[in-house]
């Protein structure tokens, strides 16, 4: 009892020591409602000191605090954060082996990796994205320098109140990307990575890797932000960002659902091939092989890790992989 009466205060101690002298108010009001729903603040604190995932709160103690504030969308309430975060960490300490998170903590894990033209390509996976937009991050690289990230989380499908007609199971979690984020600055590296994997953009390279993780997980549904929800947005504003999430969640024929999230099935859907120009058909099928090639090392290296596949849940979105599909 006295260690919950004592988390306001750990809080206040926590957002103080990483932002002295910043949102005084604000830090008192997420106080307030650690102290005003104790049992929720608790339940975060054993999902993430669970055995395979506590050493992250000696890296990084304030990832107990992340439900207090906007969580992988705007769109999100508390009690949702709340559930997404606990849940995400419950996940990990149940459906993966410690070694994973233990790696992953220690810096990074590499999940895919090649050499081309004498440069040196990497996918890693690396823990939370500090802007709160997701606590795992696959980061790809170049020659040891990294080029794009996506963050994301792994949270259960019900709290995105997806509907499906009956015969449609959904894997009781999904993926929620919550970045996608190249370094700024960089477009003629990221341009020079692109043609020397056969025009295969990084952050196409990085979506094959993150199908690959949840084909090994069993997670049929990847998710992602739309650009009004995103916790960014203010940020991409004010440095001219000329990315998309829009054109980027459609490009991989995601389908907007009233709430403003993107919904996309796993295995990923593509374009059928006979809607191709038939002069670009060669070239599209090599690039389809490369990415496919990612996600299946991807899996391969994943697969030794996962201690329990993902089973259907009870909500799914209306995707199938026919030719058409409606949103929900």
């Amino acid at each position: 009892m006295i260690d919950v009466l004592m988390w306001p205060w750990r809080f206040i101690r926590q957002e103080w020591a990483a932002k002295p002298g910043l949102g005084l108010v604000g830090k008192g009001m997420r106080a307030m409602v650690v102290a005003m729903h104790p049992r929720q603040h608790w339940q975060v604190v054993r999902a993430i000191g669970g055995a395979h995932t506590k050493g992250i709160l000696k890296t990084f103690p304030r990832v107990v605090n992340r439900y207090t504030l906007p969580y992988l969308s705007m769109d999100f309430n508390r009690l949702e954060r709340h559930q997404m975060l606990k849940g995400h960490y419950d996940f990990l300490n149940t459906a993966l082996d410690a070694s994973f998170f233990q790696r992953v903590l220690a810096g990074s894990m590499t999940l895919w990796q090649r050499e081309l033209d004498a440069r040196s390509f990497s996918i890693e996976v690396s823990g939370p994205c500090l802007s709160r937009e997701g606590d795992l991050t696959l980061v790809f690289k170049m020659d040891g320098r990294w080029l794009y990230r996506i963050a994301f989380s792994l949270i259960e499908s019900a709290l995105l109140k997806l509907e499906t007609p009956p015969g449609s199971p959904a894997s009781k979690h999904l993926i929620y990307v919550g970045q996608v984020q190249g370094c700024p600055g960089d477009f003629d590296r990221i341009r020079q990575a692109t043609g020397t994997c056969g025009d295969v953009a990084p952050v196409d390279m990085l979506i094959a890797a993150l199908e690959g993780l949840a084909d090994a997980l069993g997670i049929t549904i990847v998710a992602g932000v739309a650009l009004e929800n995103c916790l960014s947005y203010q940020k991409m504003l004010k440095i001219n960002s000329t990315f998309s999430y829009t054109h980027f969640w459609e490009k991989h024929h995601g389908i907007r659902t009233e709430r403003g999230h993107y919904i996309l099935p796993v295995p990923l859907l593509e374009k059928p091939i006979n809607l191709i120009k038939a002069n670009h058909r060669k070239r599209t099928l090599l690039k389809r092989d490369f990415k496919q090639s990612i996600a299946d090392e991807v899996g391969r290296v994943m697969h030794p890790l996962v201690l329990v596949r993902c089973g259907a849940g009870l909500v799914s979105p209306r995707l199938t992989r026919c030719a058409s599909y409606l949103p929900g």
